[in-house]
């Protein structure tokens, strides 16, 4: 994508919700989303006016790309991408704590981080206020093996009313990610354009209770040093539902309430468009259904109006 090109996010055809939830807000800056990934380069000029803590240094400058800021610079673009500017984010207006995990490698790689790099990173958010923690990294495994310290932060989380996105994995199979396979995780995979799941999209018992299907395919983000590119994967599909959700909470505010992540969760979940076996070959690859912005803005809307009338 030309570096002067302007992505908007909402004229994604899997996207176009978005403009009826843009109507009302595009964030709320009491809303705390977190990113647990690697360095974003706050520089960018789509970061310009947003509000962003960054809790360790972001860059290293060198002659090549890194490959961990670029993926932390392009989640973060997809959330809080300034309006108007050439990345126009989800959620741009609400508050961002960026808590990099992964480092750059000399030779342009990622360092990767290990399930106590995550661990700590999700108390840090939980304990800086964080409502949405957005991971968009994962590693093979199931519930019953996972870290029980990572097991104990998410649960923790889920105690406070914190809620942890994570991607579901790029395996193509069977297979499940840490964390997003834990229980009260959201579990996010990937549908390509035409809004069957991706090819590389992996899918799971415990992802069909607690998963959802979000765009995952060229997705517009902030490239490190200005201009924008695109990219596919559960990763990006995972800040489109983590700013969906960023926006809902908002929306709760909105109508004079505290904002509640669980319930942003099960809505999520609740107003997912299921899969029809009448017309799929195989319902397990779409999770608990695909996103769907705008039933969930509206069933938003709806349960924060009885709540207000009751009261």
């Amino acid at each position: 994508m030309a570096s002067g090109q302007v992505a908007n996010l909402f004229e994604h055809p899997l996207l176009r919700g978005l403009g009826g939830v843009w109507a009302e807000t595009k964030g709320d800056p009491a809303i705390r989303i977190a990113i647990v990934d690697g360095p974003v380069d706050t520089s960018h000029p789509c970061f310009e006016g947003a509000d962003l803590n960054v809790f360790k240094p972001a860059l290293e400058r060198s002659e090549f790309v890194p490959a961990g800021t670029a993926h932390g610079t392009h989640i973060a673009g997809v959330i809080f991408g300034q309006p108007r500017s050439c990345m126009q984010g989800i959620a741009p207006r609400c508050h961002g704590l960026i808590v990099p995990i992964f480092s750059d490698a000399p030779n342009g790689g990622v360092t990767p981080a290990s399930e106590a790099d995550v661990t700590d990173a999700i108390l840090l958010a939980m304990d800086n206020g964080a409502h949405v923690i957005n991971i968009s990294a994962g590693v093979l495994g199931s519930p019953e093996k996972a870290d029980q310290s990572l097991v104990s932060a998410v649960e923790t989380c889920a105690e406070k009313g914190v809620l942890i996105v994570a991607a579901a994995g790029n395996d193509g199979c069977e297979c499940l990610h840490l964390p997003a396979a834990l229980p009260s995780v959201l579990a996010v995979g990937a549908l390509a354009d035409d809004g069957s799941p991706g090819e590389f999209s992996n899918w799971g018992d415990s992802y069909r209770n607690n998963g959802i299907l979000a765009a995952g395919t060229d997705i517009p983000g902030a490239a490190p040093g200005g201009g924008t590119t695109i990219a596919s994967g559960t990763s990006f599909a995972t800040p489109v539902v983590s700013g969906v959700a960023g926006l809902l909470l908002s929306l709760q505010r909105m109508r004079g309430g505290d904002p509640d992540p669980i319930e942003a969760r099960d809505l999520l979940l609740s107003t997912a468009t299921t899969c029809n076996p009448q017309s799929e070959d195989d319902c397990r690859r779409f999770l608990a259904g695909t996103l769907n912005i705008s039933v969930s803005r509206q069933k938003t809307l709806q349960m924060r109006g009885q709540k207000s009338l009751q009261m």
